[in-house]
């Protein structure tokens, strides 16, 4: 009787790859590069042929890993959940769900744009609104300034935002201040960047201003010569005009530099996508 239970608990202790998968609902394929990434890593392997075994402790791991995926955490993510649930850490734990549900939005966000742009597309056939394009001399500009690094949508609407709450702060209302000009983004990479893009926005102003502004510059930005084209249309496909923008240059004799930027001539929020004025500006 005792080596009877003895040998069913030696055979609990050593579930095969494929029957694990089938209880934890991970597939085969995930579960070796969870081994490979130290994230669930079989209790014994066969020294001969490699073969992957698992034991009933690590269900419930297996089981967690399941329903964090499905929550569409990335692995990184789902390795500091299942620490912060082995140590009891529940603030940490709320703090990644509530991180997660925020890029869960970010992408709902991003996929409805998809949509609407593959509606336009569909009766437009990727037809392109820009304007003829022009070089153009501009003068140093006194601006407010932030700059920061991430994603370009999420950061350029961030940094916008923080400059709109500081110009409608009731500090400025008696003082002898004006903007001049539409707000701006200057892209300072030499390169297009998924997630650390280098980005400043700012806006043209003139006048007295408070001689401390937490977190914002007050700072000239260079002047200079400019290839120049306004893009009309959704911010999401501006990349089709800074191409023909790029190649126009080009074919004039023109080696495009850094930073680009781009003014933004009216408000998303009292026109529609297909309104919207980007003006496309390449330093020559």
């Amino acid at each position: 009787m005792y080596l009877t239970c003895m040998s069913n608990t030696m055979i609990q202790n050593k579930i095969p790859i494929g029957r694990f998968s089938m209880i934890t609902r991970l597939t085969c394929k995930a579960l070796r590069l969870y081994d490979e990434t130290g994230l669930l890593s079989p209790s014994a392997k066969d020294r001969f042929t490699g073969y992957r075994y698992y034991s009933l402790s690590q269900i419930e791991r297996g089981v967690l890993i399941r329903s964090l995926v499905d929550l569409g955490f990335p692995l990184a993510r789902i390795n500091e959940m299942i620490d912060a649930k082995t140590s009891g850490d529940t603030e940490k734990m709320s703090q990644l769900l509530e991180d997660q549900r925020q890029r869960v939005s970010f992408e709902i966000d991003r996929l409805r744009s998809i949509d609407r742009l593959l509606e336009r597309q569909k009766k437009e056939m990727f037809s392109m609104i820009i304007a003829e394009p022009k070089f153009k001399d501009i003068e140093p500009l006194r601006v407010l300034s932030l700059r920061d690094k991430g994603e370009y949508g999420e950061i350029i609407t961030r940094l916008i935002s923080r400059l709109c709450e500081f110009l409608g702060s009731p500090d400025l209302n008696a003082s002898n201040f004006s903007v001049t000009g539409p707000f701006m983004t200057i892209y300072h990479d030499g390169e297009y960047r998924e997630f650390d893009a280098d980005v400043e926005v700012a806006v043209p102003v003139t006048g007295r201003l408070p001689d401390q502004i937490p977190g914002i510059e007050v700072k000239t930005i260079p002047g200079g010569r400019f290839a120049s084209a306004i893009h009309k249309g959704p911010y999401q496909d501006v990349h089709e005009s800074w191409g023909k923008l790029y190649e126009w240059a080009a074919n004039q004799g023109y080696e495009p530099k850094t930073p680009c930027r781009d003014n933004y001539l009216n408000d998303p929020n009292d026109v529609p996508e297909e309104e919207l004025l980007t003006e496309l500006l390449i330093p020559v």
